[in-house]
């Protein structure tokens, strides 16, 4: 392969005024059938994006021709299979191969029309598909459209690599950016892993679990005591009617975990459930102020105010159009979760988590937002699936579930919800919607209008959701804008002793876990602090760019550069951070404004952490590896202050196996008494 590639990749870089018609007779020969077969494009194409990447090839020249050539060569292979038809069968090579065609047929007859975008990035087909879609008549049109969307996709796809370790290799050793290019592979690999493992373990479950649902559906049918019960789950379609026992287990299973959860949540205290504080601190640390306005504007479709004005339109809809067994089901719908909402919001009346200005009347547990999010948007997306033809079902199911989703985040990222109300919204409102569905189906409607329902639902949600938004975004952006920690006031003495009660003693992460031992805290201004350790040999770090980044994902030199995700404390960033070179290691010191006061003082208290910088995998290789400093005054200075107390002492981490004693350096104002 090697002694193939290296006189092109070699006149190429020879001649880089003719690298666009190289490129582009490579792109082409390697999307023409038979020929794709033989010359190797996808190495190619990487090595071609090395170049390009290292700056001796134009790039976006480059890659436009690598697209354009994609599109001719796809071209050439249609027009041929378009004009041959079934007399490829007759023409070698597959004459004596005929598997190649009926490889390229089954893709084809699978996947439809998507078959020529799919196909292109599917290696053993991907030269066959536009050869079989001309023999089997695609129309020209659509071929086309597929063909240019796939090419725009794949060109960039496949040199992607090349040109990100030609680029590193401007700006890093060779081997380095070698290295930083295999662990990206290696973890987008072990990404791909998971998710193929996870899709084959639910494919087991499901058919383990319909296996049992076909034995326990055979005996209701032959049981002269539960044939009731079968009676009460036929559909409409005969040849469905398994269907309704597998909605009805599946009813039952979530209605039973929603039960379960609320029980939960009620005798303990969503405050005491680890996994809601996980989640509410994680958030809190994400917010800025143009995030916050997106998830106001997402969160405005979970509105119970927006959302039933919109049902209420439908079922209107639905009457007007005859179709009154759909029409009392949306209202069916409606009214079930309106009750069961107000039901257990009052049952079980759960408090809500603190951090913004005001958060919505009621209880917490289950959100509704959630509830009338999976009700209402999944509701419709079952009508529009029915309404519509087969191949716009799964849009409409991923339109559903993604719009779903967000809102379910948003009441996350906006503090107005546990994530246990989430998830009790999301089985309740999944429990209602099935259970309505079992009902729906069990006698057949007319056939509904599409367009007219799809234009009904788009003109009801633009209405009411502009209105609504409209009149009370102000109110929504004050009331859900985030307050900081309460403060607490201690004495000076105690915060000197370290006694006592609200003392700044533990690094609070972003998930809301104590972890690690705040050991420098300094009365001062920040102004001043800064300016003193810079002139003891502390530095300002430099910023973080895309070689910082590469550094810390490959773990050459690592410990030389900070890590990427800045520690937070109380769910904010540190305000200053400075590095130092000691021990022959580099050390970083944060500071944090924290959540207390000192009384009788009019300068503030700043605590934080100095660590040595860790190396990216470090706690994957050497587990018990400890990254403290034994910190002194020593360390922090060269030149000691004149005008500070400096005090040091052991502290008892807790957070540590064995209560482990640390270091602390606490320094204040000598005028401070």
């Amino acid at each position: 392969m090697s002694d193939f590639l290296s006189p092109i990749l070699e006149w190429i870089n020879a001649h880089p005024d003719l690298s666009g018609l190289a490129v582009f007779l490579i792109s082409a020969a390697e999307s023409i059938a038979i020929i794709g077969t033989i010359v190797p494009g996808t190495v190619m194409m990487t090595a071609i994006g090395t170049l390009a990447g290292a700056g001796v090839l134009p790039l976006w020249s480059t890659i436009f021709w690598a697209m354009l050539g994609a599109v001719v060569g796809d071209s050439v292979s249609y027009w041929i299979g378009y004009y041959f038809k079934d007399r490829l069968h007759y023409i070698w090579p597959f004459r004596t191969h005929p598997n190649l065609l009926a490889t390229g047929e089954r893709f084809v007859h699978k996947h439809g029309g998507k078959s020529v975008f799919i196909g292109r990035f599917v290696g053993p087909v991907r030269a066959l598909v536009p050869l079989v879609a001309g023999m089997l008549g695609m129309q020209p049109l659509r071929f086309t459209i597929a063909n240019v969307l796939s090419a725009i996709g794949w060109a960039p796809a496949y040199m992607l690599p090349g040109i990100a370790l030609g680029a590193a290799s401007l700006e890093l050793p060779p081997d380095i950016a070698v290295h930083a290019i295999l662990m990206l592979l290696l973890v987008g690999l072990f990404i791909i892993l998971c998710l193929w493992i996870i899709r084959k373990l639910f494919l087991l479950i499901s058919s383990k679990i319909n296996q049992g649902l076909t034995r326990f559906w055979n005996n209701l049918q032959t049981s002269r005591f539960f044939f009731p019960i079968a009676s009460a789950l036929k559909h409409y379609n005969p040849k469905k009617t398994y269907g309704q026992l597998s909605l009805l287990f599946y009813f039952v299973i979530v209605s039973c975990l929603f039960l379960y959860l609320a029980t939960y949540v009620y005798f303990h205290g969503p405050q005491n459930i680890s996994i809601n504080n996980f989640f509410f601190h994680f958030f809190r640390s994400l917010r800025t102020p143009d995030t916050d306005i997106i998830m106001l504007y997402i969160t405005t479709l979970g509105e119970a105010k927006v959302l039933l004005p919109i049902m209420a339109i439908l079922f209107s809809w639905f009457a007007w159009t005859k179709h009154w067994r759909t029409a009392w089901h949306v209202f069916a719908l409606a009214a079930i979760t309106i009750i069961c909402i107000a039901f257990f919001k009052n049952l079980l009346h759960t408090p809500r988590p603190w951090g913004i200005v005001e958060s919505p009347s009621g209880g917490s547990f289950p959100s509704g937002h959630a509830t009338y999010s999976i009700v209402f948007f999944c509701g419709l997306g079952l009508l529009l699936t029915k309404a519509c033809k087969q191949h716009f079902r799964r849009f409409f199911y991923s339109l559903a579930g993604i719009i779903s989703i967000a809102i379910c985040v948003s009441r996350l990222y906006l503090g107005a919800h546990w994530f246990t109300d989430i998830l009790g919204g999301v089985l309740l409102g999944s429990a209602i919607l099935m259970l309505v569905v079992l009902s729906y189906n069990r006698q057949s409607e007319k056939q509904i209008n599409p367009f007219g329902l799809f234009s009904t639902i788009c003109i009801a949600v633009l209405l009411c959701y502009s209105i609504y938004f409209s009149l009370n975004y102000q109110k929504l952006k004050h009331n859900y804008a985030q307050v900081d920690w309460p403060i607490h006031t201690i004495t000076l003495n105690s915060w000197w002793l370290q006694k006592g009660d609200h003392l700044p003693r533990y690094r609070i992460n972003r998930f809301g876990f104590a972890q690690q031992l705040l050991n420098l805290q300094w009365i001062g201004k920040l102004t001043d602090i800064n300016d003193f350790l810079l002139k003891n040999g502390w530095e300002t770090p430099p910023k973080t760019d895309w070689i910082t980044v590469l550094h810390r994902v490959s773990d050459v030199q690592s410990a030389e550069h900070l890590p990427i995700v800045s520690p937070l404390y109380l769910d904010k960033k540190p305000v200053l951070v400075l590095t130092k070179h000691t021990y022959k290691k580099l050390i970083v010191l944060r500071l944090w404004k924290p959540d207390v006061i000192i009384k009788t003082s009019n300068q503030n208290l700043w605590v934080g952490t100095v660590e040595i910088v860790p190396r990216t995998y470090s706690w994957l290789f050497k587990p018990n590896r400890s990254n403290n400093v034994n910190l002194s005054a020593a360390v922090l200075f060269k030149i000691f202050p004149k005008d500070d107390n400096i005090k040091e002492m052991k502290i008892n981490n807790t957070r540590r196996r064995h209560g482990e004693r640390q270091s602390m350096v606490l320094i204040k104002p000598k005028k401070l008494l």
